[in-house]
């Protein structure tokens, strides 16, 4: 009976134990999770989402310009009159006479419909069209900065981690060398130097994958005790050569270049708003009042007294400040146009520039791979034949730096075509 316990709490710990390493299994993260993580919980991305909600609503606003207008009020008025008055547009409008002495009941419907406002309500429905497809352009600009990040912090620490492993495999070999040496009081302070180089750059590394792993769970939102495993390899990615469809690409989809053609847009229509204001307004209205001394006679047809109109309005606007609008309106319609060409030419530089680094760190790290294969090789075949000396210390640690300048290349070249793909508005077909 008392063996019951102990296997049910073996057992216990063997469930959890495989719970959790089914876990990390199914936790292993790729880039594209990465990214998607990213963008699905970036406060800036969330924000634009709700921009996009309340430009659709503003565009069903605009929508509704187009209906009547409708209105339905009541008032009652106790008034001791020697004159006739009329009451304000809050109480209804209504002409009072003298003669009344008692109280007077009145209940109006009203109903307004603009025929012509020289463009002003269509023009209002342009705006806030153009608006909402802004704002989805922006959200997209948005959601690429979250994947740029992203991006950045995933390579990030894929390099530190490759560099913590290969420092602590240096770091160790070099130990296992020193020990098998022969020196004099001056190889042993050189040698002490050496390893103590390598442990710094260890230590280093390190710290440097803390950061790395610390900034990866900040940018997809993770809690700080999680320690992501990631799916992916420390390895340069192709890059096109050809300059020219990256250029085309960026134009054609890149989300600030697209929000501008949006805001030309709208000052284009804002131009048109201020020339309409010289148009007149059309409107045609109509109520019907009800009017009693007594509450209870609003409903009694032999009693009441029934108003009605109809009524078409004109309104011609008289400004001093219409020509002003305009000329404002213009010059914000120019300045658009040359922030424009200020992006494109700023777009046009970052592609070019991104895709120099892309791919002059791609042959730097292609050429660094082979030469410290190359050496480590030849290093490999030596240590073999020949026994521990300080020349052997001192060609691992040069060969310790050299794949770290391997590792340096193929991250810088990593990071230089992340920041390509978002130059150009898109990212590069294929997996990374």
């Amino acid at each position: 009976m008392l063996l019951r316990p102990v296997f049910a709490a073996l057992a216990l710990a063997l469930f959890c134990a495989a719970a959790s390493a089914q876990q990390n299994v199914r936790e292993a993260l790729t880039l594209d999770e990465a990214v998607s993580l990213a963008v699905k919980n970036s406060p800036a991305a969330l924000a634009a989402e709700q921009d996009i909600i309340i430009a659709r609503q503003r565009v069903s606003e605009a929508r509704f310009m187009y209906m009547q207008q409708f209105t339905l009020s009541g008032t009652a008025s106790k008034a001791s009159l020697e004159y006739p008055t009329v009451l304000g547009p809050e109480l209804g409008e209504r002409f009072l006479d003298p003669a009344i002495s008692e109280t007077l009941y009145t209940m109006r419907v009203q109903g307004l419909q603009p025929l012509y406002t020289g463009g002003r309500t269509t023009n209002t429905l342009k705006l806030a069209k153009a608006a909402h497809s802004q704002a989805r352009v922006s959200y997209e600009a948005v959601k690429a900065q979250a994947a740029l990040g992203a991006k950045k912090a995933f390579y990030s620490l894929l390099y530190q981690r490759r560099l913590l492993e290969a420092a602590g495999g240096w770091l160790k070999r070099a130990r296992d060398f020193n020990a098998g040496l022969r020196k004099d009081a001056f190889e042993e302070l050189e040698a002490s130097m050496l390893l103590s180089g390598l442990s710094d750059r260890a230590r280093q590394a390190a710290k440097g994958e803390e950061a790395a792993a610390t900034e990866l769970l900040r940018v997809i939102s993770r809690e700080p005790g999680y320690k992501p495993v990631l799916d992916g390899a420390l390895e340069p990615l192709p890059v096109e050569q050809d300059l020219s469809r990256s250029l085309v690409t960026a134009m054609e989809t890149r989300p600030e270049l697209r929000s501008e053609l949006y805001r030309a847009q709208m000052d284009d229509i804002a131009v048109s708003m201020a020339m309409v204001r010289r148009y007149p307004n059309v409107y045609l209205g109509a109520s019907y009042d009800v009017n009693a001394f007594k509450l209870s006679d609003l409903g009694n047809h032999s009693v009441r007294a029934n108003n009605w109109l109809a009524s078409l309005a004109i309104h011609l606007p008289l400004s001093y400040d219409f020509w002003t609008q305009v000329q404002q309106r213009r010059a914000q319609q120019r300045q658009g146009e040359l922030k424009r060409l200020e992006l494109q030419d700023k777009v046009r530089f970052e592609i070019m520039a991104a895709q120099k680094e892309a791919l002059f760190w791609q042959d730097e790290a292609i050429k660094l791979a082979g030469e410290t294969a190359r050496l480590k090789a030849g290093f490999e075949a030596a240590s073999v034949s020949a026994r521990p000396t300080m020349a052997a210390l001192r060609a691992l640690c040069a060969l310790s730096e050299l794949q770290k300048k391997a590792l340096d290349a193929v991250y810088a070249q990593l990071t230089a075509h992340a920041r390509l793909e978002w130059a150009r508005g898109m990212d590069f077909p294929g997996k990374h």
